[in-house]
């Protein structure tokens, strides 16, 4: 009896091993969140994410040095993403490093079900309306037999309707070949490379959001030139419209080599399935490598470290819509800011 209760216990031990991780394929590295603060007069405000522990990483030894600033732990209140608030009234009298570093083990992982996240939050457009729903998109569905049903050919859809590319001017990388070509017409409205980097420049005069990099959808539909951040809000505008939940995440993504320098953030989605959890895409990384555009449907990688989820985000204090959150706001003082990381 007894050796019968020892393995009945030993089963339920490795059982509920295997079950803490869908995938033991993971990656440990320490990430450092650098800003560096110039002097300034006047009160000096800060804002920025961290990363928290989660089904498919991992945070710990967490440390925070904020030089003169006096800083709060808080969480933003929709989507529950953690941040810091510092400040500090009198102003800066010489300039200053604020630095935020943690060691993350993150996980390769496909469909995750995800403690106290409520789909429903996830199923209707964004307040300032980057990521609407219904009408285009609507005819895009119908027009291209995409449903509920078959979520992998809305995937598709993305993928080979975007064109990755951030091209800022005419002299800018992403102005040529392989990203755009002089004979390409992008995106619904078809318009030429010219155009896309006209949009951009116009916005930069105007405030508007109607350009790369904005993650919004519409632009992202009527332009097809874009970065994660469009076509990620494309996908999720499809997908919502079909009244199926799909999120937004922001993060960065680990070079595959021992330490260095992190150049920007990335952003992937994922989608709900009843039953079932949810499912990971990164279809802008998918679109820079086509050998993994079957893998990025479903799953991703482990290099990569998730700061925040969701758009529109409030902060406290700070005024200004937050279209979607990773690099840090400051008020009061001008600002640069560094990541890097190493292998543990």
């Amino acid at each position: 009896m007894y050796f019968f209760q020892l393995l009945t216990y030993l089963s339920i031990i490795l059982f509920t091993v295997s079950c803490t991780n869908q995938n033991e394929d993971s990656r440990n590295f320490e990430f450092t969140y650098q800003i560096n603060l110039q002097p300034s007069n006047q009160k000096v405000e800060l804002w920025f994410p961290i990363p928290r522990s989660n089904e498919v990483q991992e945070i710990t030894r967490l440390s925070l040095q904020p030089g003169f600033l006096s800083c709060e732990e808080l969480i933003e209140s929709v989507h529950l993403n953690h941040y810091y608030y510092c400040y500090i009234d009198e102003g800066l009298l010489e300039p200053m490093t604020l630095s935020y570093v943690v060691n993350v083990r993150r996980f390769e992982h496909g469909g995750t079900n995800y403690n106290n996240l409520n789909p429903d939050n996830y199923d209707q457009g964004t307040n300032h309306m980057t990521v609407p729903e219904g009408d285009i998109f609507s005819d895009i569905l119908l027009d291209y037999n995409l449903t509920p049903k078959n979520i992998n050919s809305v995937y598709k859809y993305v993928l080979n309707g975007m064109h990755y590319g951030k091209p800022k001017s005419k002299k800018n990388i992403y102005y040529s070949n392989p990203w755009l070509s002089e004979d390409g017409l992008y995106g619904k409205k078809k318009v030429s490379r010219d155009e896309v980097v006209k949009l951009y420049q116009d916005s930069k005069i105007t405030g508007s959001n109607y350009t790369f990099g904005q993650g919004n959808a519409v632009y992202a539909c009527d332009i097809g030139v874009g970065n994660c951040t469009d076509y990620h809000s494309y996908f999720i505008s499809l997908l919502r419209t079909m009244d199926v939940p799909a999120r937004f995440h922001m993060g960065f993504n680990i070079p595959n080599q021992k330490s260095g320098k992190i150049g920007g953030y990335h952003c992937w989605a994922d989608y709900y399935v009843e039953g079932q959890g949810w499912f990971p895409v990164d279809i802008s990384e998918a679109d820079k490598d086509s050998e993994k555009s079957e893998y990025f449907f479903g799953t991703v990688n482990k290099d990569r470290v998730e700061f925040t989820t969701g758009r529109d985000l409030e902060l406290k204090n700070y005024k200004k819509h937050v279209n979607f959150f990773i690099y840090p706001l400051v008020e009061g003082t001008s600002f640069s800011n560094k990541f890097s990381y190493k292998n543990i």
